[in-house]
C-alpha cells in the first residue's frame, strides 16, 4: 500500500467517525453543548436548543457564560482546561432559558482535541424533577418528625407551607382552616403573606364567588384564578390582593377522609399565572399533606382529651372509694369498740350466774349459759380481729431491717407454749433472707401463718411445719408449709377475702379475718400473697416483700 492509499483509508475512517459522532450528537436524548477554550459555543444539538429555548444560530453567537456565569469564568482558566484533559467532571449548576427562567442542570463535562485546539463537550441534564423529589423527601421527613413529637399544629402547618414554597421559590402558600360552627375560614398558616392581608381575610365566609378559597371550600373543588384583576371571584378583594403584591391564586380544598371540609391550601403568585401539570400536582400534594397534619393533631387532641377525662374519672372514683373505705373503717371501728362493753357484761354476768346460781339450774339451764359465755367470747375475738383489720389502714408503716429467721423463730416459740406438751411438732426453719418492712405488721403476718399451720394440722399424729425463702429478681418470697387439713384449690380465691372460711367452726375455730389482715399488710408493703393446698395433705402459704 502506498502513501496515497494510506491517507485515503485514514480519511475514510475519520469521515466514518465524524458521521457516527454526528448521529450520537444530534440524536441524543440529552442536550449537548460544545464550547472552545474561551467559552464560545461552537455547537448545540436539537435537545439543547429545545431545553434552553434558543435557535441553534442564536446559541452559536453566545458564550457559555451567557447561560451560567460561574461556569464561563471557570472554563476560561488554564487550570480548568488542564484538569478536563485528564478526566471528565460532573457538575451541578443553574442554567437560564431564553425566557429568563432558571432551572437546575447536571453537566457531564469532557474535553477533546480538534485540529490541535481544545474543545469541551457539555451534556446537560435537566434535574428539576430529581431535585424536587429530594427537597420533598427531606421536608416530608422533617414534618413527620414534628408530627411524632409535641410540636403544635400551627408550627407544623407553617412547615408544610414553607416546604411547598421551597419547591416553587416564586410562590406564596397559605392554609386556611374551616370553622364548621360559623362556616368561615380562619388563618392557619400564611408566613409569606403580609399581616394586614391575613387579618383582613381571617374569618372570611365560605360561599361561591368569595375569592378563590371561599369558593373552593364551598364547591369542594380546585379553584384556579389566573388573574385576580379580571376574575369576578376577586372583585371585592382585588385591591387587597394588589396591596399584598399577588395577582393569581389557586385554591385546593382540604378534605378529611370522610369528605368533610377541613380548610383550603392556596398558592399565590406575584404575576398572572396559569397552573401547569406540575403546579396542579404540587397544590394537590400540599393539600393532602396539610390534611395529614391537621387530622393527626385532631386525633391526638381527642385522645389526649379522652385520656384526661378517664384520668379525672379514675381520680374521682378513687377518691370516692377512699372516702367510702374510710367511712366504713371508722364505722367498723366505732361499732366494734362500742360492742365490746356489752359483750363483756353478757359474758361476765353469765359466768356469775353459773358460779352463784349454777346449783339452782338444771342441766339445760347450765348448758344454755355456757353457750352464751362461749359465743360472747367468740364474738369478742371477732371484734378484736375487726379492730385489727380497720387499724391497718390508719397505722403508719415504718420500714426497718428485718431478721426474718429470728422473727419466725420467736413467733413459733411463743405460740408452741400454748400447745399441749404431748403434741408432736416438728418445726424446720431453713435459711431465711433478711428483708425490709414494718416490724409489727410483718410479725402479725408471720403469727397468722404459724397459727394457721399449728391449728389446721392438730389432727395429725405429727405436725410438720417448714419455713423457707427464695430470692427472685425483684422480691423475696417466704413460704410456710404444713401437713394439715389443706384445702380444695378451686376455693383458693376465697382465702384472702374478709369473713371467708373454707372449714366449719366445729372443725377449726376462726373468724375469717386473719388472712385478710395478711393480704392488707403485704399489699401495703408492695408484695403479694399466694396459697396452695391439697385436701388432707397440707397447704403452703407465701408472701413476698420487694427487694430494696
Amino acid at each position: 500500500m502506498n502513501i496515497n492509499d494510506s491517507q485515503s483509508t485514514l480519511s475514510a475512517m475519520e469521515r466514518q467517525q465524524q458521521q457516527q459522532y454526528r448521529a450520537y450528537f444530534d440524536g441524543n436524548a440529552d442536550g449537548i453543548l460544545v464550547h472552545d477554550n474561551s467559552g464560545r459555543l461552537t455547537d448545540a444539538n436539537v435537545e439543547a436548543c429545545r431545553v434552553l429555548g434558543y435557535a441553534k444560530e442564536e446559541l452559536l453567537q453566545m458564550n457559555i457564560a451567557d447561560l451560567e456565569t460561574g461556569l464561563g469564568i471557570i472554563a476560561a482558566q488554564n487550570e480548568w482546561a488542564g484538569l478536563l484533559k485528564e478526566s471528565a467532571l460532573i457538575l451541578q449548576r443553574d442554567f437560564q432559558k431564553k425566557d429568563g427562567k432558571a432551572f437546575p442542570v447536571e453537566i457531564h463535562y469532557r474535553s477533546f482535541d480538534r485540529d490541535g485546539a481544545a474543545f469541551y463537550e457539555c451534556i446537560i441534564k435537566d434535574v428539576t424533577e430529581r431535585n424536587l423529589l429530594r427537597i420533598r423527601e427531606r421536608n416530608r421527613a422533617q414534618i413527620l418528625e414534628q408530627l411524632a413529637g409535641d410540636v403544635d399544629i400551627f408550627t407544623i402547618m407553617g412547615s408544610v407551607v414553607r416546604s411547598i414554597e421551597e419547591e416553587d421559590i416564586n410562590s406564596i402558600c397559605t392554609i386556611l382552616l374551616h370553622d364548621k360552627a360559623t362556616n368561615t375560614l380562619t388563618t392557619g398558616a400564611a408566613p409569606g403573606m403580609p399581616d394586614f392581608y391575613n387579618e383582613a381575610i381571617d374569618g372570611i365566609s365560605v360561599g361561591e364567588g368569595i375569592g378563590s378559597c371561599g369558593s373552593a371550600a364551598f364547591s369542594k373543588q380546585l379553584v384556579c384564578v389566573d388573574n385576580i384583576g379580571t376574575h369576578p371571584y376577586w372583585a371585592a378583594f382585588k385591591e387587597l390582593a394588589f396591596r399584598a403584591g399577588v395577582q393569581s391564586c389557586w385554591s385546593q380544598p382540604i378534605l378529611s377522609g370522610t369528605g368533610d371540609m377541613v380548610g383550603t391550601f392556596a398558592i399565590y403568585h406575584r404575576e398572572p399565572r396559569t397552573p401547569q401539570k406540575a403546579d396542579l400536582d404540587r397544590i394537590a400534594y400540599g393539600a393532602r399533606f396539610a390534611n395529614l397534619a391537621i387530622e393527626n393533631r385532631r386525633i391526638r387532641a381527642e385522645l389526649l382529651e379522652h385520656k384526661n377525662h378517664l384520668e379525672q374519672l379514675v381520680a374521682e372514683r378513687t377518691q370516692a372509694l377512699i372516702h367510702a373505705n374510710e367511712e366504713l373503717e371508722t364505722f367498723s371501728y366505732s361499732v366494734s369498740h362500742d360492742l365490746r362493753a356489752p359483750l363483756r357484761a353478757i359474758a361476765g354476768f353469765s359466768n356469775i350466774m353459773l358460779e352463784d346460781y349454777g346449783d339452782k339450774l338444771d342441766a339445760e339451764g347450765q348448758k344454755t349459759l355456757n353457750v352464751i359465755v362461749s359465743n360472747a367470747l367468740r364474738m369478742g375475738t371477732l371484734i378484736d380481729d375487726i379492730l385489727s383489720f380497720s387499724k391497718l389502714s390508719r397505722a403508719e408503716k415504718v420500714n426497718a431491717p428485718l431478721d426474718m429467721k429470728q422473727m419466725f423463730r420467736s413467733v413459733f416459740d411463743e405460740l408452741v407454749k400454748q400447745e399441749s406438751p404431748e403434741r408432736k411438732i416438728v418445726f424446720e426453719l431453713g435459711p431465711l433472707a433478711p428483708a425490709v418492712g414494718d416490724q409489727a405488721m410483718i410479725t402479725q403476718v408471720v403469727t397468722n401463718f404459724i397459727t394457721n399451720a399449728l391449728k389446721y394440722s392438730r389432727n395429725k399424729p405429727e405436725t410438720r411445719i417448714e419455713v423457707s425463702s427464695v430470692i427472685n429478681d425483684h422480691d423475696i418470697v417466704y413460704t410456710v408449709k404444713d401437713n394439715g387439713a389443706g384445702f380444695d384449690e378451686k376455693y383458693r380465691n376465697k382465702l384472702f377475702k374478709i369473713f371467708s372460711r373454707l372449714h366449719l367452726d366445729r372443725d377449726f375455730e376462726g373468724t375469717g379475718i386473719g388472712l385478710s389482715i395478711v393480704k392488707k399488710v403485704i399489699d401495703r408493703h408492695g408484695g403479694t400473697v399466694h396459697a396452695a393446698g391439697v385436701p388432707d395433705q397440707g397447704a403452703s402459704f407465701s408472701f413476698s416483700l420487694p427487694l430494696l
